[in-house]
């Protein structure tokens, strides 16, 4: 009698695990699907604001223009070893 009750009272307990490991499970699958939505939103605007276009766009709107010929410097690479700083 007693071994049927400490049975019953374990199934319990271990139904009432399964079940809140479920309600927690549920929520991280519904936090990861919004997380998912927002970094594809946020990856939609990077792509706006970095295009070609737009950076043309907003340069004009700055009175910036193509560097005219002779304004481009080209730099190269030295062996900066044991220079300090």
């Amino acid at each position: 009698m007693v071994s049927v009750f400490v049975l019953a009272i374990t199934l319990v307990w271990i139904r009432a695990l399964t079940v809140k490991s479920t309600y927690q499970f549920v929520g991280q699958e519904r936090q990861y699907r919004q997380l998912e939505q927002e970094t594809q939103a946020l990856r939609v605007r990077w792509l706006k604001l970095t295009s070609p276009k737009k950076l043309e766009s907003l340069a004009s709107q700055m009175g910036l223009e193509p560097p005219k010929l002779g304004q481009n410097l080209r730099l190269q690479a030295q062996n900066l070893e044991g220079k300090k700083f």
